[in-house]
C-alpha cells in the first residue's frame, strides 16, 4: 500500500470474523487505523464517531444489508464523502451496478487476497487526492501572506 494511505482510518464491515481479522491485520500493518463492524447499523454508528477515510463493506449483512448502508450514507444521491469498496461472494453485474448507483466506488468479489484489497483502497486514495498547486502558485501565496 502506498504511503498516501498511512494513518488513514479504515472501516471494515463484515459478518465473517476471519475476513475482519485478515483485513484488520493487513491495514494495521500498512499503517492505517482500522475500525470493525459486524452489522450495517453498527457500521453507520462507527461512521459517525470514527469518520473513516474509506470503508470496506460486505453486501450480505443481516438485518440491514450493504445496499441499505449505502442508501443511508447517500440519502440524497449526492455521493458519499469517502470511498466505499463493496465486496461479496456472488456479485452479479446487477449488484455492482446497484452498488455504484448508490455511491460505492469499487467492488471486489470474494474470495480475494489481502493485497488485492489494500491495492484497491490505495487506488481510491490516489484517485481522490486533490492535486498540489504548481510551485509558482505556492511561492505567490507565501509572498502574499
Amino acid at each position: 500500500m502506498n504511503l498516501e494511505s498511512q494513518g488513514r482510518r479504515i472501516l471494515i464491515c463484515d459478518v465473517d470474523r476471519t475476513v475482519l481479522e485478515l483485513l484488520q491485520i493487513r491495514f494495521d500493518l500498512a499503517g492505517c487505523h482500522t475500525f470493525v463492524a459486524r452489522t450495517g447499523a453498527s457500521a453507520l454508528e462507527t461512521v459517525k464517531t470514527a469518520r473513516p477515510a474509506a470503508m470496506i463493506l460486505e453486501l450480505n449483512l443481516p438485518e440491514m444489508d450493504g445496499f441499505d448502508v449505502l442508501r443511508a450514507l447517500n440519502p440524497r444521491g449526492e455521493g458519499i464523502h469517502f470511498p466505499v469498496l463493496v465486496m461479496g461472494k456472488k456479485l452479479s453485474a446487477e449488484d455492482i451496478q446497484r452498488a455504484v448507483a448508490l455511491g460505492a466506488r469499487d467492488c471486489l468479489a470474494k474470495p480475494f487476497s489481502g493485497a488485492d484489497v489494500l491495492e484497491r483502497v490505495a487506488r481510491q486514495f490516489r484517485r481522490h487526492t486533490p492535486p498540489a498547486p504548481p510551485p509558482a502558485a505556492q511561492s505567490l501565496r507565501t509572498a502574499m501572506v
